[in-house]
């Protein structure tokens, strides 16, 4: 009984892990497209706003790899969360046989 509940609940924070990598890899590629679209503009600009362009080009780097970092623990997360349920289920596995 506690074991199903358990089991329930890892399944929930890996459901919960899968949605947080899909949102973060949506804004990743979102912020990839805008980091696209200033270096596209900065062909047409002044030196002056290349400057600034390339501040905010800096800023959506980091901010891809911040991306990058957050899909790597969600997904480092979610391998520890599938090793207890597999855990779990052995668990259950060796309960029943007694």
């Amino acid at each position: 009984m506690v074991n199903d509940l358990e089991k329930q609940f890892v399944k929930k924070k890996m459901k919960n892990y899968e949605k947080a990598i899909t949102l973060e890899a949506k804004h990743k590629r979102q912020t990839q497209q805008e980091m696209n679209e200033l270096q596209r503009d900065m062909k047409y600009q002044v030196q002056e706003e290349k400057a600034d362009t390339e501040s905010k080009m800096a800023m959506k780097k980091d901010a891809i790899q911040s991306s990058d970092a957050s899909i790597q623990l969600y997904k480092d997360e979610q391998k520890s969360l599938q090793e207890k349920l597999q855990k779990l289920n052995e668990k259950q596995q060796d309960l029943a046989m007694k």
